[in-house]
């Protein structure tokens, strides 16, 4: 696929949306703005690669070796890191807005040096909060909504809301204005 940039220069572009590559060995790959959305990456070697600005959302990393890989400005919302080793990996502009990093090993990754991002599980409905939204199951809202909900717009959320607020909702809370810092 061939893209044009704002600043008039063009390049080819890989196309592996939802592609099986699964184990694959693709340490040292130059796969800088590729498509790789909904692939499945699970196990895959990707040390050192270039991952730059690449489209990774909803791709399954889990137990992928990231460790070296520069992920600058990679889109990896909804991405499964579970397990992922991302070990001096460059995360530097990637959005990783509601990415799975369950067991994501981050030691040494290159990350803002102010960024945060919490993740919570508290039964039926997982939490990520950011310093600008937090999602809570297929919630998703700016951090000011949550932080003055009350019950009648938790109510109307989803069966169940109500309680489940309720018993966590003050952690909740506490979570968002600690990131938000």
């Amino acid at each position: 696929m061939l893209i044009k940039f704002l600043d008039g220069t063009s390049r080819e572009i890989a196309d592996l949306s939802y592609a099986d590559l699964r184990y694959a060995d693709l340490s040292g790959a130059n796969l800088s703005y590729a498509d790789l959305s909904y692939a499945n990456l699970s196990g895959a070697d990707l040390s050192y690669a270039d991952l730059s600005y690449a489209n990774l959302s909803g791709a399954d990393l889990s137990y992928a070796n990231l460790s070296g890989a520069n992920l600058s400005g990679a889109d990896l919302r909804y991405a499964d890191l579970r397990g992922a080793d991302l070990w001096s990996a460059n995360l530097r502009g990637a959005d990783l807005w509601s990415a799975n990093l369950r067991g994501a090993d981050l030691r040494g990754a290159d990350l803002p040096e102010d960024y945060r991002i919490a993740r919570l599980d508290f039964g039926r409905w997982p939490v990520t909060v950011t310093p600008v939204k937090t999602r809570i199951g297929c919630q998703e809202h700016a951090n000011e909504k949550w932080l003055k909900a009350d019950k009648r717009w938790i109510a109307v959320l989803d069966d169940g809301a109500t309680a489940w607020w309720k018993q966590h909702g003050t952690a909740v809370k506490a979570v968002i204005r600690d990131v938000m810092k």
